[in-house]
């Protein structure tokens, strides 16, 4: 099962709901008034990180506003010192290209787990 362990939390936002179902270290948008959605397009701005899994309509917690964290659910090949983005599938993954958001900074990789600073 996946994880995600806040190592120096900042904010965690917990109102409003999520449009559909999302899973723990999805990176979400905002959609609407207190409306949260799993944001798989880097082109558009995120808000957080979901703490765990939800389904739609459920009010989701969201770590957001920075912070260190670790976690297993993320994709590609990350290396320290990175710039990180949302995959195609909600997930932090590397490879910014001009005009994708960053949304978080690799600090290390090590056994498949990935320890980033948040930047949204």
């Amino acid at each position: 099962m996946s994880f995600i362990n806040p190592c120096h939390r900042s904010l965690a936002y917990g109102d409003g709901h999520i449009q559909g179902d999302g899973q723990l270290g999805q990176v979400v948008r905002v959609v609407g008034d207190d409306l949260f959605a799993v944001n798989t397009d880097p082109t558009k701005r995120s808000f957080g990180i979901l703490i765990k899994d939800y389904a739609g309509g459920e009010m989701p917690g969201i770590y957001c506003d920075g912070g260190v964290y670790e976690t297993d659910a993320f994709e590609g090949t990350v290396v320290a010192g990175e710039d990180l983005k949302v995959s195609a599938s909600g997930r932090l993954t590397n490879g910014v290209a001009a005009g994708e958001h960053v949304v978080a900074h690799a600090i290390s990789v090590q056994s498949g787990v990935l320890k980033f600073r948040l930047l949204v």
